[in-house]
This record gives structure tokens, sequence and C-alpha cells, in this order.
């Protein structure tokens, strides 16, 4: 069942709309709408669900043609069915209700990170691999297999034991196949919970003395949200690149994920905390 959303927030009311059409398959009207928020909250007006359209039609538009609902002047009607995307379900959850941690339950945070992989690889058309805790390897003899692979020389620090990420969760390259260092390399760290911002940074002075990287890595955040233009901005000023869902769902759409097991596991994961 589709929790409701925190009705204080016109954003947070868009994701649970743009949830409700394509989970529950329905052409959901203003009227509908209106009705179904207000049995939840009694103080919300008209005004307020016109401010929910403009903000529908401005992700329609930031989609563009990869858009997975459509606005028809006061309905929203979806255009995709969620079993055949349901990581775009997936990152509308973890926006809306953020990672809930529960004892032996998949928080779906490392499920988020292998489909950040694959929306990161889409985008630079290059190579991504999740590194990090946890993983069978200790980060040392990650960075070694990565700097291999990416034909870039380890860096004259080597990782303490306890360090797990310094802030990284997936590395990304576009190589020029030459065998050659000096490319475009992408440091990203995701973000799923709703409080991303309490995350500590990507510490670039860490990674340098890892890898002796030959061209300075970019830096940057993916996250399940559509932050308005204010986040936008302030998101911006802690990070070169970002990906929020609009970004992840055009990498992946109409795409066949390299990570085969992937989307049946997220479909399952969405199915669990939506039923």
């Amino acid at each position: 069942m589709i929790g409701f959303p925190n009705t204080h927030s016109i954003y947070s009311i868009a994701d649970w709309v743009e949830l409700y059409v394509i989970y529950e398959n329905k052409i959901l009207s203003k009227s509908t709408m209106l009705a179904l928020l207000q049995a939840n909250d009694g103080s919300l007006k008209e005004e307020n669900i016109d401010s929910v359209l403009g903000e529908m039609i401005r992700r329609k538009n930031l989609y563009g043609d990869s858009a997975p609902f459509e606005v028809d002047g006061r309905s929203i009607k979806p255009k995709i069915k969620w079993k055949d995307k349901p990581e775009l379900i997936m990152c509308l959850i973890f926006s809306l209700f953020g990672v809930e941690k529960k004892k032996g339950k998949d928080d779906g945070t490392k499920l988020f990170e292998r489909l950040s992989r694959e929306a990161v690889k889409s985008y630079l058309g290059g190579e991504a691999e999740v590194i990090g805790f946890p993983n069978e390897k200790k980060l040392k003899e990650q960075i070694g297999y990565l700097s291999k692979r990416m034909c870039e020389q380890k860096g004259s620090r080597c990782p303490k034991p306890n360090d797990k990420d310094k802030g990284v969760d997936i590395i990304a390259w576009k190589s020029h196949g030459d065998m050659r260092p000096n490319q475009i390399v992408l440091l990203v760290q995701c973000g799923a919970g709703l409080n991303f911002f309490q995350k500590r940074a990507i510490s670039i002075p860490a990674w340098r003395e890892f890898v002796n990287w030959s061209a300075e890595p970019i830096q940057g955040i993916i996250i399940p949200k559509i932050p308005s233009d204010e986040e936008w901005i302030e998101i911006r000023d802690y990070y070169n690149l970002i990906f929020d869902r609009i970004r992840i769902y055009k990498a992946i759409h109409q795409k066949h994920l390299s990570d085969n097991s992937l989307k049946k596991q997220i479909f399952n994961w969405c199915k669990g905390r939506l039923t």
C-alpha cells in the first residue's frame, strides 16, 4: 500500500502522484487527487493541487521524450507499466519515504548503488564499478584492481583497514581504448536516504593519494529525488555533477541493464515495500 506523502511539501506530493499513477496504473484527475489527499490532510486547498500540477509539468518537461507520465489538462496519466520499470518505482519509494532500516530486511541501498552504476555507466558510455563497504575485498584491494583496469598508477598512500570508501560508492571512467591513462574519471557518492546532505563528502585529497590520477577526477552525487531549482543550486555547491531521478531514468530508459539479475531483484524489493 502506498503511504501518504508529506502534504506540507509540493515536491513530496508530486512524488506521491508520480508513484500513484504509475504503480496503480490509473489516471489521476485533479478532483480525485484533492479528495484522496484531503482524506489525510483536510487543510489542503485547491490551489495546493494547482501547484502540484505545475510541478508535474516541470518534471514532464525535464523527463522529455522518456517521460513516464503525461499531464493532460487537469489529469496525470501513466505512460509505462511499473513492472517494466521497477527502477523508477524504487527511486520514488526512496524519495518519498527514505531508507527503511529493519532487522533481517533488505533496505535496498545496495540495489540503489547497483542501479546507480548502470545509470552512470550508460551516461558516460564507459565503465563503472561499485566499491566500498560492504565488499568481499578491502578498499586497498579494490583500488589496486581498478587502478589496473583504468591503467592508472596507484598512489603513495594506502587505505587503512577501517577506511570504508572515503565517500565514494562508484568509480566510473571512459577509456580511450589505448591502454593509457588520462581519461574522464567520475567519483560518485550514492545518497538513497532523505538526509543525503548529512553524508560525508568525497575526500578528493585522499583519493588523489590513493590513485595517481593522470587527469583530475570529477566528483558527483546520485540521488533518487528530483530537487527543486533552489535545492539544485545548493547541491551543486558541494558536487560537480548531479544525477537525480530524471537523469537516472533517462540514462537507463530503453537500455538493457548489464547487471542481468538487477531488474528482478528491484521488482521484488518494491513489492515488499508496497504490499
